[in-house]
């Protein structure tokens, strides 16, 4: 019973925190219909093991946002530090592009963890899974397999050019609230141009740095 009170204490939470990014973000966040328990499940069932509860909530409420094509270059307003959210579709997609990095430890040479202990030092891992896509090969996305001083569904960096991944939350949940707060102080700078948002941070000072690993 405790169990069951605490899971749909996280979906309000998640809900309530979402759809507060979503009405503060500056654009329109194109968001796509909501996944349905199938869906959850068949992606679930890809991935091998199951999603946290607030990642769950979010897709119920919305699978992902548009993402930009040649044929519908709409710009949403991104809910996950500017990038818009993926749909499960697209997680699937790149996570199964790096699952077949995870066995490659020569890769691990220079990757690290801030703070330390918190994420595996590999360059891949079939536990991290992508949320966002920066067009280079880069993702924010949530940690299912930790290091030992991590929380399954921290919310971390990893990608192409990330050799140091960053833990930016302790879940998706955190995340939304953390970047909820942002928004309501005003870090949130519109694009010009049609170009997307941003946060507002000093001159080489990455949006990351504004989040706070432990909540």
């Amino acid at each position: 019973m405790t169990d069951e009170r605490s899971t749909g204490d996280v979906a309000e939470r998640t809900r309530t925190a979402f759809e507060r990014v979503a009405r503060l973000v500056p654009g329109d966040p194109l968001l796509n219909p909501p996944a349905t328990d199938a869906q959850l499940g068949a992606a679930e069932a890809h991935l091998g093991r199951p999603l946290p509860a607030d990642v769950r909530t979010v897709y119920r409420l919305a699978d992902g946002q548009v993402q930009w094509r040649h044929d519908d270059p709409r710009w949403a307003a991104g809910l996950v530090g500017g990038e818009p959210l993926l749909p499960l579709a697209g997680v699937l997609l790149h996570w199964d592009q790096w699952a077949g990095f995870d066995g490659e430890t020569g890769l691990d040479e220079f990757a690290s963890s801030t703070p330390e202990g918190f994420v595996h030092p590999r360059y891949a891992l079939r536990g991290w899974v992508p949320l966002t896509h920066d067009g280079g090969g880069n993702h924010v996305g949530v940690d299912l397999d930790p290091d030992v001083r991590g929380t399954v569904g921290q919310v971390i960096t990893f990608g192409r050019d990330d050799e140091q991944h960053q833990v930016l939350a302790p879940s998706l949940l955190s995340y939304l609230q953390q970047f909820g707060d942002l928004l309501e102080q005003g870090y949130g700078v519109p694009g010009e141009d049609d170009e997307p948002w941003s946060l507002r941070v000093p001159p080489r000072t990455s949006p990351h740095s504004l989040f706070r690993p432990e909540g």
